[in-house]
């Protein structure tokens, strides 16, 4: 609470005044939780439970322009966390820092809730090494990806002073660019506070008029790339290999916030290029799959999670023809597009990549 107390006493010195319809918040955190092993060989190094901290800066404008956006109101923020697995020697710690975007919900009520979806990076002070650290395929490079969604319950203590209680769903990756990369899920339970430095009047949206869909068939066109890494071996140095790759969808919205989609996705993935050259396999190294799935629609932003089964493939790919193509998109000027994309193989996450296209 002295935290708190401090930090909104200096606040208005650091920073300039803003308008009426623009809330503040600062946040902090503390969590605990345990380690999912999602194969056999890493139960024993999951015994431990980590526990963190963590201290937010959000926004939240309340006018009809931000609601559009999301068809909600939202806070858009930043963080920065610590974690500790309670296992120095194998796992270490982390520390992190990122942003995130968390829509409201009864957000006039003195109960409220949230979703919250948070992307970061995480220094990872301990890695899998093959002599030193072996036990430890979660990690495979002191740099990762961190992405989490939350459940929030919030109470308005006083005007300014909210707590808070929140359950999360953590994944600590390097998306497949260095190995070993198994990756760590670990959900936790929090309690918090958090300070509204300029607490502002709280519109009912139900009393706008409501957006309308146009055009209930979409199409779209994406393009993506990333990079994958080949661990060095006794003869051979560490590789890097390029991922390039573009799918097309069309589908139906059903509503402004659902629809169902399906296409095709092709990839050329010059990690499993490298990896069949190494077995001097001078076979096919591309893939093209067959997709569809259900997509959330909210305002700019579309979250789409597809089902894929690939018609062509190496044939030395392991784990079948199925896989799982996950985006989180953004809208630029009502047709191009922005985001990120992650394909996995059952519980495997095959790697991130960058993406941009445009709907039509």
């Amino acid at each position: 609470m002295n935290l708190l107390i401090l930090l909104s006493g200096l606040w208005p010195v650091i920073q300039p005044p803003i308008g009426d319809s623009v809330r503040q918040q600062i946040g902090v955190q503390a969590y605990t939780g345990f380690i999912i092993p999602h194969a056999p060989d890493l139960k024993a190094i999951s015994q431990t439970r980590p526990v963190g901290a963590e201290l937010t800066y959000s926004r939240t404008t309340f006018n009809r322009a931000a609601y559009e956006r999301c068809n909600c109101f939202a806070r858009t923020g930043a963080y920065v966390n610590y974690v500790a697995f309670n296992n120095p020697a194998e796992l270490g710690r982390t520390v992190g820092l990122g942003g995130y975007f968390e829509p409201l919900i009864r957000h006039r009520k003195p109960l409220y809730f949230s979703l919250r979806a948070t992307a970061g990076l995480a220094y990872i002070t301990r890695v899998y090494d093959a002599e030193s650290n072996p036990g430890n395929t979660f990690f495979g490079s002191p740099l990762s990806g961190m992405l989490a969604l939350s459940v929030n319950a919030h109470h308005r203590l006083t005007q300014h002073i909210h707590a808070s209680l929140t359950a999360s769903y953590n994944h600590i990756s390097n998306g497949g660019i260095r190995q070993p990369n198994r990756g760590m899920n670990f959900p936790t339970l929090g309690l918090g506070l958090v300070y509204i430095t300029n607490p502002a009047p709280l519109p009912n949206p139900a009393y706008w008029p409501k957006p309308t869909v146009n055009n209930r068939f979409t199409k779209r066109v994406m393009a993506f790339g990333s990079v994958r890494t080949l661990p060095q071996t006794d003869i051979l140095p560490e590789t890097v290999g390029w991922l390039w790759g573009f799918s097309a969808t069309a589908g139906y919205r059903i509503s402004r916030f659902h629809a169902f989609t399906g296409g095709l996705e092709f990839v050329d993935d010059g990690y499993i290029r490298e990896q069949l050259r190494r077995e001097n396999k001078l076979t096919n190294h591309r893939q093209l799959g067959l997709l569809g799935g259900y997509e959330l629609w909210l305002g700019r932003y579309t979250f789409t999670t597809h089902l894929g089964w690939n018609l062509v493939q190496p044939a030395a790919l392991p784990d079948g023809r199925l896989f799982q193509r996950y985006q989180l998109l953004y809208t630029v000027r009502n047709h191009y597009l922005v985001g990120v994309g992650l394909r996995a193989r059952l519980n495997v996450a095959e790697g991130f990549d960058l993406r941009m296209g445009v709907r039509f």
